[in-house]
């Protein structure tokens, strides 16, 4: 789903940024190699940044095998 018309900035390239350190949407627009127009998308994304960051936090550590 986007969460950017302007920009075309989907859930998964938000999730991608997040992964990558993204955590303002400035962070995200950055990681997606765009810059933000008209502001509407600014409360969708520190949404789908919070759910993301709270999904990433949930999982568990991956142990390195031996």
């Amino acid at each position: 789903m986007y969460l950017c018309i302007c920009r075309a900035i989907r859930e998964r390239d938000v999730d991608a940024a997040v992964r990558a350190g993204a955590r303002k949407p400035s962070d995200v627009f950055r990681a997606c190699g765009k810059s933000p127009q008209c502001g509407g998308c600014a409360c969708d994304l520190r949404e789908r940044i919070a759910h993301t960051v709270r999904e990433e936090a949930s999982r568990p550590a991956l142990m390195a095998a031996d």
